[in-house]
């Protein structure tokens, strides 16, 4: 027989990555815990735009199949009651990275027009102008335009070092030379049929070579704002894309190097951590965002903080002897589902393992996708082991024992 119990803390392998939901505002131990051994802290927070935003996301088999149906799911609250309430979130944000940081670490801060400009005097507060490396901006082209204004087009990211040991190897992010505009340039090929452009000055030619790299200036166009059919998109408002990521953890890390976002929304620098064989830990208030975060990463070696939500009943059958379980259903109900949809199209993921001292210990997972839609219903267990843990379409966690 399955009961419902309260676990807050999930562990797969050794759980050595971290994903908490808490609030950076009171920042939780087990990150307070990594205190001048991160390399990186990235903070994309909330933009001050006064808007509420949702998380769409496909619902059951036929959803992550055709795209349809989709159910809408509070995301974040960006509204604050004024400005100084979040100047006093940024300084916050800003003072924690800082102590984070070991001394060769790096902080990314990604805000936009409206905070870009405070956000700048409150790091050159809390690091020292003389440790700003740069204000990169990344341009795009999507989104509306305005006929009052410029259309305003691009994202900040600040970027400061906590010491001058800081590391930063820019031949980690080379670009094709080939997709730089070079109209002001003559061609030429040489002896052994390279091509390149050139330029004459002071009776010197400068020859650049198209199979030799260029690499990022600050000003980054060549990345586009994730598409609405986008593949890696998760449904969770303001994602960033991968490659963004990507291009700014590059740089500043090697593998094994400890990256932490603080406000960590759809996980984007999680999943661009991963990819780079870095340890990270991720924090949000929202525990939307821990559901989503580790819907895209591999649940290896991580630990989630969070706690489960309200109660359901599970309908499960144990195979004792083959050491299998098989899931029947999970009675749910919630505002935001579909109507006419079956128990089973509630159920986004689910573990089974074993629970030690409050703890839930996972053995085999599944989690729906776009190319894993149908749900699995039936897994792994070894023998005398009987928990489960459910995470449904909203992002409620629950876990059930048979002790």
């Amino acid at each position: 027989m399955f009961r419902q119990v309260k676990v807050d803390r999930e562990v797969f392998g050794t759980g050595e990555n971290l994903l908490v939901c808490g609030n950076v505002m009171k920042l939780p131990e087990e990150i307070r815990a990594l205190t001048g051994k991160v390399q990186c802290v990235y903070v994309d927070p909330p933009f001050m735009t006064g808007d509420h935003f949702d998380r769409s996301r496909a619902y059951g088999t036929k959803g992550w199949k055709s795209g349809s149906p989709v159910s809408k799911f509070p995301a974040f609250d960006d509204r604050f009651m004024s400005e100084r309430q979040y100047i006093r979130l940024l300084n916050k944000i800003v003072s924690e990275a800082h102590e984070l940081l070991s001394d060769t670490g790096v902080f990314y801060l990604h805000l936009d027009w409206r905070m870009a400009a405070r956000g700048k005097l409150i790091c050159d507060k809390v690091f020292g102008t003389d440790l700003f490396l740069n204000e990169i901006i990344w341009a795009y082209e999507s989104g509306g335009r305005s006929k009052k204004t410029f259309s305003r087009k691009h994202d900040t990211v600040l970027m400061y070092a906590r010491t001058k040991k800081y590391r930063f190897d820019i031949t980690r992010v080379p670009l094709d030379r080939q997709s730089k505009r070079k109209n002001h340039m003559a061609r030429g090929i040489d002896e052994n049929g390279r091509m390149y452009s050139y330029i004459r000055s002071n009776g010197k030619e400068y020859r650049y070579y198209d199979d030799e790299p260029v690499y990022p200036g600050d000003v980054w166009t060549d990345i586009s704002h994730l598409q609405q059919r986008d593949p890696e998109r998760t449904g969770y408002a303001t994602q960033k894309p991968l490659k963004l990521l990507e291009r700014l953890l590059r740089p500043v890390t090697n593998p094994g190097d400890q990256i932490v976002d603080l406000c960590c929304g759809s996980g984007t620098a999680l999943e661009a951590a991963q990819l780079l064989e870095c340890r990270f830990a991720g924090l949000d208030l929202n525990p939307e965002a821990i559901a989503v975060c580790q819907n895209r990463l591999r649940p290896k070696n991580l630990t989630v903080i969070c706690p489960c939500g309200g109660k359901a009943e599970l309908l499960a059958e144990l195979d004792t002897e083959n050491g299998r379980f098989t899931i029947g259903g999970l009675e749910v109900s919630y505002e935001g589902f579909p109507a006419k949809t079956t128990p089973m199209d509630n159920l986004e993921s689910w573990e089974t393992g074993e629970i030690r001292d409050g703890v839930f210990y996972a053995e085999q997972s599944f989690r729906r996708s776009f190319r894993y839609p149908e749900l699995q219903q039936t897994l792994k267990m070894k023998q005398g082991i009987a928990a489960v843990m459910t995470t449904d379409a909203a992002g409620i966690r629950r876990a059930y024992s048979t002790k």
